[in-house]
């Protein structure tokens, strides 16, 4: 699996754990225990504030993960254009 993907132009990175880092309006895939134990998604606020959007719930695999990210980006309004 790439590191980092792209989906109607908003950002996605898989990551170690830690979504510190990730730029604000990023979402991240972020293994939980090496990815051993599942994956989070977050997002990081435009203040640089991670939240979990999968609350409890979490992905198997990175791909499972990314597919419900793109998804919900999908339901985005769309970035706005200079």
């Amino acid at each position: 699996m790439k590191r980092y993907h792209a989906h109607l132009g908003r950002d996605i990175f898989v990551t170690s754990g830690s979504a510190q880092g990730l730029a604000p309006g990023s979402f991240g895939l972020c293994a939980i225990g090496g990815g051993a134990e599942g994956w989070a998604v977050v997002h990081i606020g435009p203040d640089g504030d991670s939240v979990d959007l999968g609350g409890e719930y979490y992905f198997a695999t990175p791909e499972e993960a990314l597919d419900f990210v793109k998804e919900l980006i999908s339901l985005m309004p769309p970035l706005a254009t200079d």
